[in-house]
């Protein structure tokens, strides 16, 4: 059980509720502190149990910025549901290691989503501020929980898209081609037979 303590006043607060306004999410959100935490995360499926834990620690303004904009990120997509989702099918299929793999994709792949949307039409130097807050706050999320900050072995990939966001037109005109090809292949099998 993680203790914490709700944050009532003070810069923090308004920062997470100008966050919360800035995007129109309407559901109640707690802000805490948490001293048994070392990320920031958010939790809770239902509207009246979400809550954004902060670990005890000083935050400049960017940081907060950052924090709330990637947590905020998660609650409005609700990843916490696709977790339990993920957790679901991981226990349904239990077996089949590809399904494990899916699964594991699957959470680094929310994470890495909401990195764009933090780092969206921000520079260099931003972006480098954002990849130093990642640093600083690497830690396991708990349980059905969507963090800010993963375990190392994600965390290489997801600073080198921090530092140097890739371009994709490339990779989707190959996918586009390739998926052509199939299907024309396919047609022809088909006809041919």
């Amino acid at each position: 059980m993680v203790s914490a303590c709700e944050i009532t006043e003070g810069r923090e607060l308004e920062l997470f509720k100008a966050e919360l306004e800035r995007v129109s999410y309407l559901s109640p959100v707690k802000l805490c502190y948490s001293d048994a935490l070392s990320t920031p995360l958010s939790m809770g499926l239902f509207n009246k149990t979400r809550v954004t834990l902060l670990p005890r620690r000083d935050y400049t303004e960017q940081e907060l910025n950052f924090i709330f904009r990637h947590e905020v990120c998660h609650l409005q997509r609700c990843d916490i549901h696709t977790k339990v989702f993920l957790a679901f099918c991981l226990a349904f299929c239990w077996f089949d290691p590809l399904v494990w793999l899916a699964v594991r994709r699957a959470s680094e792949d929310l994470e890495l989503s909401c990195d764009e949307l933090v780092l969206e039409g921000l520079g260099r130097e931003e972006r480098q501020a954002y990849a130093r807050l990642l640093l600083s706050c690497s830690g396991k999320a708990p349980g059905f929980t969507s963090c800010l900050s993963a375990a190392g072995r994600t965390m290489r990939y997801r600073l080198k898209n921090v530092v140097e966001p890739r371009r994709r037109l490339p990779g989707t005109l190959l996918l586009a081609a390739v998926m052509f090809l199939c299907v024309m292949g396919y047609g022809l099998v088909i006809f041919s037979i």
